[in-house]
Parts: C-alpha cells; structure tokens; sequence
C-alpha cells in the first residue's frame, strides 16, 4: 500500500514565482476548480488520499476543504501561506502552523495532525521546527527531502518513515520522508512534482516497484500540475521548465498509478507499522 497525497495551493502561491503575498488578489484564483479534477480522478478509483492544504486556501474557500473532507480523505497542513521554512524563525513558525491548523480544522471540522512544510523545507538548520510540530499537536511530519536541491533537502536522510532523535532526544512524531530510489548509493527522486511530470512513465513505474519491495512509497502532486489553462508568465528558463514542463501530462500519469498500485491516505500507510528512531545530524 502506497500513500497518495496532494499539497493544496493555487498556481501563484507556489515558491516557484514567490510573489509576496500582498500580490495575491492580483492573481487568477484556480485552485478549486484544479481540486476538484484530482478529487473526481481520486473518485473514478475509489482512493482516499491526504490533502496536504494551505491555511489560505483553507480560509478562502472553506466549502472546498468541507467537501475534501466529506468525500473521506485525510485532511492536513501545508502551512500558512506556503512560506519556507528557512526563512522563518522558531516564533514565526509556532505562529503561523498554529492559525494555519485552526484555520483548516474549523473549515473541515475534522482534527489536523499531519503537517508537510512547503517545499520539503525541514534540514539541519531547522531540525527544531520538528519538536515545534509535536508541542502544536502534530503526529506526523513529511517535510524532509533526501537528497539536496538548491531550495532544499537532506542528502543523506533516511528514506524510510523513522522517529527523529535530536539532541539526543527521541521525538514522538513521525517523519515520513519524500519518496527516491536508492541505486548505487544514489537517490533517485522520481515520486512527484517535476520529477513525476519529466520521467517516463516506465521508469517511475520500475522506480515505485522496486520500493515497494522493502517500503511503502508516497506520491504527492499539487492542483496546479493538471491546470493546463493556468497563466502562463515570464520567467526565467529554469523557473518555467519546474512549473509548466508536461502540464499536460500530469493526470494521466496518475490515472497509470491509480490502476497499477494501491493507494491510501498516508495515516493509513502508517497504522500498526514499527519504525525505528534514527539521529539526525
């Protein structure tokens, strides 16, 4: 059983084109309509997921997150306004998960206990930010990436869900890592994002099988990956290769998975599984 999750943000939140969020109401609002896509796909196959949502998204459309949750999908959060966490201090971070959870709870009348930073921005610089989710009320963590890219992630992480010790000190919540391959020592990320879009469908294929060996595997993928209509803006090469390459791709890769793996909300992945605790340095 593999875990199917999404990170609910519209297209101009993401920290590809990091536009303050002053700027929002300037933009073309997509979110629900791009949910909604991905729930009826979700439905076709009679797969719950884990909705990883912003507290913004949740505050401006509370009839959305009402209706992820009614349709029986794990509801958790993706922080406030999908701010990294790099940039934020440990007050500013207890701050803004703490509204961010309040501000999903009371639209999806459900409790929030899963939490996934934006753009896996949990490393060593920042390892406290964990002790900071379980003090707030969280079980569960997906925000540590492993292996490097120039925004973020842990090379050398564990690849499989473990209980962090920091500071010699073994903390309650569960960390359940990015899902990659390891072939020779080397992480192959292949499990979402652009790395779902970009890769072949074969490979990712080959790739979530051969996990599925030794581990579960988690898929994520965001609203905005199967908008085709979203704005198309200037940028620069690289910025528009990462949010628009193989838009046009992305849902039917997922309707591949959906028939070739079984999938399920992420708590369910976890229930009545032992993990070890694993130092982080």
């Amino acid at each position: 059983m593999n875990a199917f999750t999404v990170d609910v943000e519209d297209w101009y939140q993401t920290n590809d084109f990091n536009f303050p969020v002053s700027r929002w109401e300037q933009f073309e609002d997509r979110v629900e309509e791009s949910t909604l896509t991905l729930l009826g796909l979700l439905s076709r196959y009679r797969v719950r997921a884990t909705f990883f949502i912003l507290g913004a998204v949740a505050q401006k459309h509370p009839s959305l997150i009402r209706r992820i949750a009614a349709e029986g999908h794990e509801i958790a959060c993706h922080g406030g306004y999908h701010r990294l966490l790099t940039e934020m201090n440990a007050g500013q971070f207890r701050e803004e998960i703490r509204e961010a959870k309040g501000r999903i709870e009371d639209a999806a009348g459900v409790e929030v206990r899963f939490f996934r930073a934006p753009s896996w921005t949990i490393g060593p610089a920042n390892y406290d930010m964990l002790q900071i989710l379980e003090e707030e009320g969280f079980a569960v963590d997906s925000s540590i990436q492993p292996f490097r890219t120039p925004l973020s992630g842990v090379a050398g992480a564990p690849v499989k869900p473990f209980y962090p010790i920091i500071a010699g000190k073994t903390l309650r919540i569960l960390e359940f890592p990015s899902t990659v391959l390891r072939i020779g020592g080397m992480p192959l990320p292949f499990s979402g994002g652009l790395y779902l879009r970009a890769m072949p469908y074969f490979v990712i294929r080959w790739a979530l099988r051969q996990v599925g060996r030794t581990r579960a595997g988690m898929v994520y993928v965001h609203p905005w990956e199967v908008d085709q209509g979203q704005p198309r803006l200037r940028a620069s090469p690289l910025i528009r290769f990462a949010h628009y390459y193989h838009l046009d791709r992305t849902i039917g890769k997922l309707d591949r998975l959906l028939q070739d793996f079984r999938f399920a909300p992420l708590g369910e992945v976890i229930r009545d599984q032992s993990y070890e605790a694993v130092e982080l340095i």
